[in-house]
């Protein structure tokens, strides 16, 4: 038995296994280290090599690798090996032979049982960190640096800084590589600040941007707390929270609401900037660029957040920063809640050039869109936003570029032509095909509406539970295509399909996946552009399937009977009901949204045991779906329950709001309802006009109890006005 072979320290693992020997190897040979494939082929040498050799084929075949591939980790092997004196030997023609004691080949086996991985990176992963190298690098390196760094070949250092060359010259900045000084980024500070904000979206998922800028990192995110470290190291967490204060607060103060996109693209720049700012890295605009923008209502908005960044920060915020914070809520979708302010007046700059698009794509396409009012507004409140991003280099994705640009080919390239104007107005090389496929989504769902006149589609809208959510989903579905009508209202739990067909529904429109034999699209509450997209597709396949003597669903007037006064008198006193109970309450913060739970629960009741049962009741609906809204910054705490006789409409507001990954939670509306079919329907009426009117929820956000109980009110008395003259039918609950 050699013995002598294996170093003092792996003699002690029968006194002390496992974490011990590990800390023994990383002092004794802190070099060494193994990948998941190598430490396998290790495993395979020492089982089976000691009564026969083992050959590459043998070791490619078992581990469904390559022979080519083994071959290349076997220096690393025998290297790791040779290190801790065990002997192995090739023999040409015969194989692989580890010529050790069964006891030695045991101690092998337990070595390799606590040997730390090596992570080995793929060619994106190491490009992006390397991306990182160069542009947190404040001198040149070496490029032995990089390529000890990431055990990788001066050709294959070579091929990814090309790579890396390309991406970086849309942005002005240059790899320089000089033999005797190192590999260094050339451009202006200007260049920078783009490049490093833009290479966030080019990198990584909105997902692990939120991750990174919460400082939440789970232990599978290792290889992104890396890329965390290079390439938003220059983000300070004090920073980033003060900016996220300062936007939110400006939402409030300026009337204004950022989109979900727009508000980590603003975070990212202004944090960027200010640590920028903090390590003297100043940026000049040029004089009659920033007077143009001292014209722009967004210009006033970076004022209001320059100011509150001095006070919080303590830092100097020049003309010059001003000047390019504008630039980045010019290049982001920003709504302004105030319509009598001159925020609209700049449209105006746009309005030529969008009709001139609306020309070209006509012409493409044959067919006559100048009638289309919404695709002329929804078009200019995209363009105006785009001009800016193109002008930036500030790009966005869009996860529904190929199914666009296959589905919608002739849209999409008719298009692309229309864009050239947009080409001309930015003085950009091109208009990247990401933003081409956002601007066809508006003309293609004007080209379906116009196609679809005489297509009208009688249609299911499904939520966890009938109410809340589903009525939220029906008013943007009537808003945003007129050949859908909303036959029923149901719930996920009730849907009869034998029912459905015999009631004519060409297809479901649901808010939580279905497990129904029919069809449907699963979509949020408020439709994004690629949820239209989706039920373009679905309008399609419905009309080849649909039967020209589909039932016709005309809503018929009639004259009152006994059973219709007494419905509309259950309506007058569940709204006289409602209006008389409603709750407010204010809090100072949340850790956790399902903490707001049991207070809704004890909204609407003192009894310990029926607020109880009410908290049951909401949790068991947000399991089956998360009811937060995220353009309305709230919460839909909704369910059926007996624990309450008639409706009841609450609010919970945050002082502080709560930051989700996907949004902000300001607070959350609770709703809830007897098993009453009236119940159900004059919730589902509140639900849809808070999407109609955005006061209402301004009014929640502000606590601002009398203006939201008198609006509504307002709306309550519209429907129950409508019913009564007959010119309504309530939706059926089926």
């Amino acid at each position: 038995m050699n013995v002598l072979k294996i170093p003092f320290f792996y003699r002690i693992i029968n006194i002390s296994k496992g974490w011990f020997l590990k800390m023994s190897l990383s002092e004794e040979n802190p070099k060494t280290g193994l990948t998941a494939r190598q430490k396998a082929i290790i495993e395979i040498l020492t089982k089976f090599t000691a009564t026969n050799p083992v050959t590459i084929s043998a070791i490619s075949e078992k581990l469904n690798l390559s022979s080519r591939t083994i071959l290349r980790e076997m220096p690393d092997i025998e290297r790791w090996l040779s290190e801790n004196n065990f002997k192995f030997i090739r023999k040409p023609g015969v194989g692989l032979i580890l010529e050790e004691s069964l006891e030695n080949q045991k101690k092998i086996l337990e070595l390799l049982d606590v040997e730390s991985v090596k992570k080995v990176y793929s060619k994106e992963q190491r490009r992006k960190f390397l991306l990182g190298e160069l542009l947190s690098s404040k001198e040149p390196r070496k490029s032995f640096y990089f390529t000890s760094k990431f055990k990788i070949s001066e050709g294959t250092l070579s091929n990814d800084l090309d790579v890396l060359g390309k991406w970086l010259a849309t942005y002005h900045i240059h790899i320089i590589r000089k033999q005797g000084l190192g590999i260094y980024l050339e451009g202006t500070e200007e260049n920078y600040r783009q490049a490093i904000a833009n290479v966030v979206y080019d990198f990584m998922e909105e997902k692990e941007i939120l991750s990174l800028l919460s400082g939440h990192q789970t232990a599978e995110d290792a290889p992104k707390i890396y890329s965390h470290n290079k390439l938003l190291h220059f983000l300070d967490e004090k920073i980033v929270k003060v900016v996220e204060q300062l936007l939110s607060e400006t939402e409030q103060k300026l009337k204004i609401k950022y989109t979900d996109s727009a508000y980590i693209g603003l975070v990212v720049h202004i944090s960027l900037a200010i640590k920028r700012i903090q390590n003297l890295e100043k940026i000049e605009m040029e004089q009659q660029k920033l007077q143009k923008l001292l014209l722009t209502p967004e210009y006033s908005v970076a004022e209001e957040i320059a100011q509150g960044l001095s006070e919080h920060l303590e830092v100097e915020i020049p003309a010059d920063e001003i000047g390019f914070i504008t630039m980045h809520l010019l290049s982001a979708k920003i709504w302004f809640l105030d319509e009598n302010a001159m925020f609209f007046d700049k449209k105006n700059d746009v309005r030529e050039l969008v009709k001139d698009m609306i020309t070209i794509v006509e012409q493409e396409l044959g067919v006559s869109l100048k009638e289309s009012e919404a695709l002329y507004e929804d078009l200019i409140q995209h363009i105006l936003p785009a001009i800016n991003r193109l002008s930036m280099n500030v790009y966005i994705k869009n996860a529904q570029l190929q199914t666009i640009k296959e589905s919608y080919k002739d849209i999409f390239n008719a298009t692309a032509k229309a864009c050239e104007l947009l080409k001309k107005e930015t003085a950009v090389k091109e208009v990247p095909e990401t933003e081409i496929a956002f601007i066809a989504m508006h003309f293609g769902a004007a080209v379906e509406k116009l196609h679809s006149k005489q297509k009208q589609f009688c249609i299911a809208v499904v939520c966890p539970t009938g109410m809340g959510t589903s009525r939220m989903l029906a008013a943007n579905l009537e808003k945003e295509f007129h050949n859908l009508e909303i036959c029923c209202i149901l719930s996920a739990l009730h849907i009869n399909v034998q029912k459905l067909a015999e009631e004519g529904i060409d297809f479901i429109v649901s808010t939580v996946e279905l497990d129904v034999d029919y069809a449907y699209a699963y979509v949020s509450p408020i439709l994004t552009e690629q949820d239209k997209v989706l039920l373009i597709e679905l309008m399609k396949k419905a009309e080849t399937t649909k039967k020209p003597t589909a039932v016709q669903h005309t809503k018929i007037a009639k004259r009152a009977t006994k059973q219709d006064i007494i419905y509309m008198t259950e309506i007058g006193i569940e709204i006289i009901q409602l209006l008389n109970h409603l709750r407010f309450l204010m809090i100072q913060r949340t850790t956790n949204l399902w903490e707001l739970l049991p207070l809704a629960g004890r909204m609407f009741t003192k009894e310990k045991e029926k607020a109880n049962r009410v908290v049951m009741a909401l949790q068991e609906r947000e399991k089956k779906g998360e009811t937060y809204i995220s353009s309305l910054e709230i919460m839909l705490f909704h369910c059926k329950t007996e624990e309450v006789d008639h409706c009841r409409l609450g609010y919970i507001g945050l002082r502080e709001p709560y930051r989700k990954k996907d949004g902000w939670v300001k607070g959350a509306v609770v709703m809830l309802i007897p098993k009453s079919d009236v119940c159900l329907e004059i919730m589902s009426v509140i639900s849809g006009a808070f999407i109609e009117d955005a006061e209402m929820i301004s009014f929640l956000h502000h606590l601002e109890q009398e203006a939201f109980a008198k609006t509504l009110e307002q709306h309550l008395g519209q429907y129950y006005q409508r019913c009564f003259d007959g010119l309504h039918q309530p939706k059926k609950i089926l």
